[in-house]
């Protein structure tokens, strides 16, 4: 910001272009992201921005608004600085209104058709007559295995491990992106319906069957008392029309994340035959899916795929001792170290425009959730070459530091114990999916190590009278 329209002295460093740079940030380096808590929401007549901006802290400066002012934005609040208009905007409005009588809801509804032809254009509709379908107005994960787009399953080995075609899946729902009852259900107007990331809105348009929409709603007046859906477990990019409501909160919550979890399986997974999905209650919720799906004409899953169920390592420990064997993702071969929660990390960032667009129009407020979904996965693509080539260097260690540690403890035992233990890991490993009570061995092995260790630091400790002799 500026002093009087002079820059600020306190301000030393350079302004740089970071599309200049492509990937290769300097160390250090931090890039904003759009939802960023620092971020101000700039409305222009070029579209809605999210921009940084830094006030100058002088003690001969003007205050946060004023200095606002003097670069010819108008903010929308003048304690809490989140939003600002550009005088061009308001301009643009003005003549709107003089000549043509417009309202500022219509002027706004301007911006937001101008969101969607952005939009058209970004997933290469822009100059096709070709209507998109659904989702593809979405960006997914480019690192994620998608047959037809970055892997081709036809050079695929035979001698290849499955877990390298895996499609990982975290399911979760957000309890704070509620929906106001819209007032006025006949004058909603759809502009990417479905096309994004949020599920298809289905109305009764006749007026006697309008009791039925609202019935849906709780006592304080909420459509949607929240969302759910998937997002890719290792990289935590949202799929693409996979995102559903919750009509009536927990009670409903598993009938909408069946169909979730039945979209992202299979969008662009021609040919996968494993996937592998993270929920808080997998144990009791992987039991009677296949037949859910069966019984319901609604739900489909990929002919042949085998769904691997899963636990996050944050949840799994409040469960019981041999759900942790069971599910969590250490004891599932080729999950690698995915904790299983990553989707947690996408809420918080949604959640800041979750609240103020409760009372938008339903259309609107999908769009609005489209939107940052998709600059969600779009600035995770940008940062992922840095992100994957720095987590590969701590992998490569961490295999050392591991094969060291497991060579130490392979040395304590016999050749016959060995062999043992590895027919039964692979016995195990191999039953997992159909039966999860085969890892039940894994839990008499850690309460086995888990009494040495404690008689190794309590001589005198007895496991059957769990007292000292």
């Amino acid at each position: 910001m500026t002093i009087y329209g002079k820059p600020c002295p306190e301000v030393t460093d350079d302004w740089y272009n970071t599309d200049d740079e492509g990937d290769n940030f300097a160390e250090g380096q931090w890039v904003p992201l759009v939802n960023d808590p620092w971020m101000t929401t700039v409305v222009d007549t070029s579209g809605v921005h999210s921009l940084m901006i830094r006030f100058c802290r002088c003690t001969s400066a003007l205050g946060p608004d004023m200095q606002l002012f003097e670069i010819s934005l108008f903010p929308a609040s003048f304690t809490s600085l989140k939003t600002a208009f550009t005088f061009a905007v308001l301009d643009d409005f003005l003549l709107d209104n003089l000549e043509c009588g417009m309202l500022a809801m219509n002027s706004y509804s301007k911006l937001r058709q101008w969101r969607q032809l952005k939009q058209l254009k970004w997933h290469g509709f822009g100059h096709e007559k070709q209507k998109p379908k659904a989702g593809e107005l979405a960006l997914f994960c480019p690192a994620c295995p998608q047959p037809g787009v970055n892997v081709n399953l036809a050079e695929r080995n035979v001698s290849d491990h499955a877990w390298l075609y895996l499609r990982s899946l975290v399911m979760d729902g957000n309890f704070k992106a509620k929906h106001m009852f819209p007032a006025n259900l006949i004058d909603e107007v759809a502009l990417t319906n479905g096309l994004g990331f949020m599920d298809i809105v289905q109305r009764l348009d006749c007026n006697n069957h309008q009791a039925v929409n609202q019935a849906n709603a709780s006592r304080h007046k909420l459509e949607a008392t929240g969302i759910g859906g998937c997002a890719c477990a290792r990289h935590g990019c949202f799929v693409p029309y996979s995102m559903v409501d919750f009509q009536k909160g927990e009670s409903q919550k598993q009938m909408n994340m069946d169909y979730a979890l039945c979209q992202a399986l299979g969008y662009n997974t021609d040919g996968i035959d494993r996937a592998l999905t993270f929920y808080d209650i997998n144990c009791q919720y992987h039991k009677h899916l296949n037949w859910w799906v069966e019984e319901s004409p609604y739900l489909d899953l990929p002919w042949g795929m085998e769904v691997i169920p899963g636990i996050g390592l944050w949840h799994v420990h409040g469960h019981q001792d041999k759900c942790y064997v069971r599910y969590a993702s250490n004891f599932i071969t080729g999950t690698a170290r995915i904790d299983g929660k990553i989707m947690e990390t996408l809420w918080a960032p949604l959640n800041i425009i979750s609240l103020s667009a409760r009372g938008m129009s339903t259309p609107h407020q999908k769009e609005c959730l489209d939107f940052q979904m998709n600059d969600c996965n779009f600035m995770k693509m940008i940062q992922m070459s840095k992100f994957l080539c720095q987590k590969f260097k701590e992998a490569v260690q961490g295999v050392r530091d591991s094969q060291h540690t497991f060579d130490q403890l392979s040395e304590t035992a016999d050749d016959d114990t060995l062999v043992k233990w590895e027919a039964e890991a692979a016995t195990t490993q191999d039953d997992q999916l159909k039966n999860p009570s085969a890892m039940d061995i894994q839990t008499r092995c850690y309460q086995h190590v888990n009494e040495e260790n404690i008689i190794a630091l309590h001589p005198g400790y007895n496991s059957h009278t769990t007292s000292k002799v």
